[in-house]
């Protein structure tokens, strides 16, 4: 990835999962604003219980720094999850490229 591809500003916020009362509660981390390159991928419109929802399917590409597959990322005023583990490639200047692929939520 060429860095003058990160033009996109996203924030990353990390989730822990918590036992609460009985149920699991994901508590958000703090928050990390970072540049990325940002595809949309797919795009699909589908009628749920008399409800038109849209779901975009996203293709993040950014420099590692540790992230976990359990996060929520902040995108132009969406809030995307990923649908599949994070795939981390040998970057230049010993940094690790990290592809997200993930969607809003249904």
């Amino acid at each position: 990835m060429n860095p003058g591809e990160l033009n996109r500003i996203i924030t990353i916020t990390e989730l822990t999962e918590t036992v609460s009362a009985g149920d699991v509660v994901s508590v958000p981390g703090s928050a990390a604003t970072i540049r990325a390159k940002v595809t949309q991928v797919d795009g699909t419109r589908f009628l749920k219980e008399d409800e038109l929802i849209d779901r975009a399917v996203y293709k993040i590409q950014c420099w590692d720094n540790s992230y976990t597959n359990n996060m929520e990322i902040g995108f132009e005023g969406k809030t995307l999850y990923p649908i599949r583990p994070l795939t981390k490639n040998p970057g230049t200047s010993n940094l690790t490229e990290v592809i997200i692929i993930c969607a809003t939520k249904k």
